[in-house]
């Protein structure tokens, strides 16, 4: 492999915060990358048309089924903080968790589309670059 050549940056950012407050407390909820980004600057690509090898599995997020078009954005790299202990997952529900301690920064170089996540109480925050 050549190195030189390799890309050391990414086109697209993104940031989401999951709330798992109140009745949400250890619900699975799932965020399909790129759709803060798409929401604030629908210019960017999009690929929700015809995109059903990763249309995320129920829990489907609100937002995302609104939208008529959605992000085309696969993450690479993704920085994550739970304020509570959480689990998530990567493009499938029932892939395996990786747990997440409280009050803690997690950095993960995964490809994906959609992050599946359960948390009892408090928030997920998720930076994402692809």
């Amino acid at each position: 492999m050549d190195y030189a050549l390799l890309k050391r940056h990414y086109d697209n950012i993104d940031y989401a915060q999951l709330s798992f407050a109140g009745p949400l407390a250890n619900v699975q909820q799932s965020y399909v990358v790129g759709t803060s980004a798409y929401l604030a600057d629908t210019t960017l690509p999009t690929t929700k048309i015809g995109w059903t090898v990763y249309a995320p599995q129920p829990p489907r997020p609100l937002v995302y089924q609104s939208l008529t078009q959605g992000p085309a954005f696969e993450a690479k790299d993704f920085l994550v903080y739970a304020t509570q202990a959480c689990v998530i997952s990567f493009d499938s529900p029932t892939r395996v968790g990786v747990a997440i301690p409280a009050n803690t920064f997690m950095h993960f170089h995964q490809r994906c589309f959609v992050i599946y996540a359960t948390q009892n109480g408090g928030t997920l925050d998720i930076w994402s670059e692809g």
